[in-house]
């Protein structure tokens, strides 16, 4: 089994994000009015008569919140519907009953849940629960996977809402989330910059669509798998290779020595898109590394007409439309 997420997380304070404290309380309906405020709406139904220890931190950066929460005490919460946000919960001490769906489970320490909006969901948290949990914007979540997919989603996004101790990867982003969680405890202040706080959160749900499963994983894996027929490997080098210059659909089959359609089911069943979309892909992918390397005295005309694009305009909206910012937002960083 992994190592235990939970060393290290109280290591300068009483209680991790305790700088980012909204509320500690002993008394139930002040706890789930305050947390029905940043959450949802929900039932908060202590097991047994007494006062709670409850509190909840939670450091807001912007579609996303990393929080700390406690009940001190066992208790019912029913949320329902989480409506447009999912949320992932990590027990750092105590364990917590999830029903969520058509599923029942028990979570204790490094064994974690994601809980999807769409799923009606009831917990019942022991005394002893203490959770890290991480709060994400569904538009946010939709947006990062249209990005990475280079195409529109279609359906929800549905995760695997147990997952086990030994789940390395799962294990690897819970991770990254304690020491994002330790950094902040030590001062660190992503607020600064919308910049840093943009790419904070790009790399945190990028990290988190390809470490748990959910229903479009696959897809995202296939992007990975280097195994391909020889025809769109050909293409591939061929593509690579010749991103500056004019390319068209005639070019491949002439170099592949296939047929147009051949191509194009080469491309959709171990690349997911169509050969014009991977040179767009390319192509903008060099084009932003460029910007983010270039000083004041280069052009995004000049560095996107170097890289293949003759209709400007056009290559702006695609642009913006995968990096969520215009290329001479990006060039002034």
């Amino acid at each position: 089994m992994l190592q235990s997420l939970s060393v290290d997380c109280e290591h300068h304070m009483n209680k991790p994000l305790e700088k980012y404290s909204l509320f500690q309380t002993s008394d139930a309906d002040e706890a789930r009015e305050v947390v029905s405020r940043v959450y949802c709406d929900h039932t908060l139904k202590p097991s047994h008569s007494g006062p709670l220890d409850a509190c909840h931190n939670r450091a807001h950066l912007s579609s996303v919140s990393i929080n700390y929460m406690q009940y001190g005490t066992d208790i019912n919460v029913e949320p329902g519907y989480l409506d447009r946000f999912f949320l992932f919960q990590l027990p750092i001490d105590g364990a917590a009953k999830i029903t969520t769906g058509n599923r029942e489970f028990t979570t204790t320490v490094g064994m974690s849940s994601a809980i999807n909006p769409t799923d009606y969901t009831k917990m019942l948290w022991n005394r002893d629960c203490k959770k890290l949990m991480v709060q994400v914007r569904a538009e946010a979540m939709e947006m990062r996977l249209s990005r990475l997919l280079m195409r529109p989603i279609n359906k929800p996004i549905l995760f695997d809402p147990c997952i086990v101790a030994d789940d390395r990867p799962a294990h690897d982003w819970w991770q990254q989330i304690r020491h994002l969680v330790s950094d902040l405890d030590d001062g660190m202040n992503p607020w600064r910059s919308r910049h840093i706080l943009a790419d904070m959160e790009r790399h945190l749900l990028t990290n988190l669509l390809y470490s748990f499963n959910h229903n479009y994983r696959d897809a995202l894996l296939a992007q990975e798998i280097q195994v391909a027929p020889k025809h769109v490997k050909l293409a591939e080098d061929y593509i690579r290779h010749h991103l500056k210059d004019s390319m068209s659909i005639d070019d491949l089959v002439e170099i592949t020595g296939v047929s147009q359609r051949s191509i194009f089911e080469g491309f959709r069943s171990f690349r997911g898109t169509t050969p014009m979309k991977y040179v767009l892909q390319l192509r903008l992918t060099k084009v932003r590394e460029e910007l983010l390397k270039s000083g004041p005295d280069r052009s995004v005309t000049d560095i996107a007409l170097k890289w293949g694009f003759s209709q400007l305009g056009r290559f702006s909206v695609s642009y913006k439309k995968v990096y969520g910012e215009s290329p001479s937002e990006t060039l002034k960083r």
